[in-house]
C-alpha cells in the first residue's frame, strides 16, 4: 500500500491527530469524566478508563474492544443529542486545553494555502467542535453507525486506528485531489505509524515513548507543546 500521488493529485494538506496534538486531555476518559459528572455513568467506569489509558499507553490494550463498550453505552441516543452532549463538553472540559502552540502551527499552514484537516479515531460529535475551535472546517473521524438518527452503539471498520488510519486517509486523498507525498502529517501515538511512513512530512508531537524513539531513528521532526492554552479560562 502506497500514498496516493500522481496526476490530478497536486493539493497538499495538513492533518492533525487530536488527542495530544490539538489537545492536551485524552477524548475518551475526559468524556467519561463529564459524563460521571452529570450522573450518567457510575465512578467504575472512570476508574476503569484511567486504568486503560494507561495499558493503552504500553500497548496492553485492545483499544477496539474498549471503543465498541464505551460505543455501546450510547445505544438508542439520537445524534443530535450527542452532537449538544459534544459540544457542552468541548465548552466545560476540552476547550481551554487546546494547546497554543498548536494553533499557530494550524495558523501557519492555512497562510500556506495548505488544505487542514483534522484525523481522529474519536467520534465526529467530540471531534467537530475542537476542530471548529482552531478554524478547521474538514474531519476524517471513525464513523459511527446510525438508523434513523439515532445511534445503534456500533462503530464503522476500519476504525480510524492504526493501519485503518492510514487506509482511511489514503482513501480521502484520493477523493480530495490530496498527493500525500507532499503533505504534512501531525500526531503524537505510535499507533500512527504506519501513516507517518506514507506522508511527505511527518511530524511527532508530544510523541510517547515508543514514537519519540522511532521518531529519531527516522530523522522525523520532533515538536514537544507547552501546556499553554490558546483558549485559557476566564478567572474573576
Amino acid at each position: 500500500v502506497h500514498a496516493p500521488t500522481g496526476a490530478g493529485m497536486n493539493e497538499i494538506a495538513a492533518l492533525f491527530d487530536m488527542d495530544h496534538t490539538l489537545i492536551w486531555k485524552n477524548t475518551g476518559l475526559s468524556s467519561l469524566q463529564y459524563s460521571y459528572r452529570l450522573g450518567l455513568v457510575p465512578l467504575g467506569f472512570v476508574v476503569q478508563g484511567i486504568v486503560n489509558i494507561a495499558l493503552y499507553r504500553l500497548s496492553l490494550l485492545n483499544i477496539e474492544q474498549w471503543y465498541e463498550r464505551n460505543m455501546s453505552l450510547l445505544t438508542g441516543i439520537s445524534l443530535n443529542d450527542m452532537e449538544r452532549f459534544g459540544r457542552q463538553w468541548f465548552e466545560t472540559s476540552v476547550r481551554h486545553t487546546i494547546y497554543r502552540d498548536s494553533v499557530r502551527l494550524v495558523e501557519r499552514h492555512r497562510s500556506e494555502g495548505h488544505r487542514l484537516v483534522v484525523i481522529s479515531n474519536s467520534p465526529p460529535f467530540f471531534v467537530r467542535p475542537v476542530a471548529e475551535a482552531v478554524g478547521i472546517a474538514e474531519i476524517v473521524t471513525t464513523g459511527v453507525e446510525t438508523r434513523e438518527g439515532i445511534l445503534t452503539g456500533r462503530l464503522l471498520r476500519p476504525l480510524c486506528y492504526g493501519k485503518g488510519k492510514r487506509d482511511i486517509a489514503f482513501q480521502w486523498a484520493r477523493g480530495n485531489g490530496v498527493d500525500l507525498a507532499t503533505s504534512y502529517f501531525y500526531t503524537d501515538s505510535f499507533y500512527d505509524v504506519h501513516l507517518m511512513r506514507e506522508i511527505g512530512h511527518p511530524v511527532a508531537v508530544n510523541p510517547d515513548r515508543r514514537l519519540r524513539r522511532v521518531a529519531a531513528a527516522m530523522g522525523w521532526k520532533i515538536l514537544d507543546f507547552r501546556r499553554i492554552s490558546a483558549f485559557p479560562r476566564c478567572t474573576g
